[in-house]
């Protein structure tokens, strides 16, 4: 006996396409824009993505890349310094047939430029605040408390001990 109705999406139209899906995450799309590139709802791609561990896995793995560039390019900005960058501006060349001026022609041409940028607190407390938990760079009010408590348990013993 023949199974019959619709065949499994997940099947074929996300399982057989994973190596474009990771491409994709890799390159900063949104997961609306990876469902509608797929052709299914975003509904469904959720689902899949709850349903499916390794689905939500390779998401995830293409995150990561992202997120190590991310951290990179932050830690950078809170340092500041001189940083070279690539732009480009239009050139006119001049185009030349039989030894005559034939047209000319405008093209964007690269040059990488050194620019100085200043130093970016924010970035610099963002990052205190996730790296440096250990040192006591957090917002978090439990982990304040108990700093507050172990002050006050230490100034205690030094009047306890005069």
């Amino acid at each position: 006996m023949m199974k019959t109705g619709r065949k499994n999406v997940y099947e074929s139209k996300i399982k057989s396409r994973f190596t474009e899906i990771e491409a994709w995450v890799k390159k900063g799309v949104t997961e609306r824009s990876i469902a509608n590139k797929l052709g299914i709802s975003y509904s469904t791609f959720n689902k899949y993505k709850a349903e499916k561990t390794e689905f939500s896995e390779l998401l995830k793995k293409g995150r990561e890349s992202s997120v190590d560039d991310l951290e990179n390019a932050m830690f950078l900005s809170a340092l500041g310094g001189k940083q070279s960058v690539r732009k480009a501006m239009k050139v006119k060349r001049i185009i030349y047939k039989d030894g005559k001026k034939d047209k000319e022609i405008e093209i964007m041409e690269p040059y990488e430029e050194e620019v100085y940028t200043p130093p970016n607190t924010t970035a610099g407390i963002f990052l205190l605040k996730c790296w440096g938990k250990d040192r006591g760079y957090t917002n978090d009010p439990a982990m304040l408390d108990l700093k507050k408590k172990e002050l006050e348990l230490k100034e205690k013993a030094q009047d306890d001990e005069w």
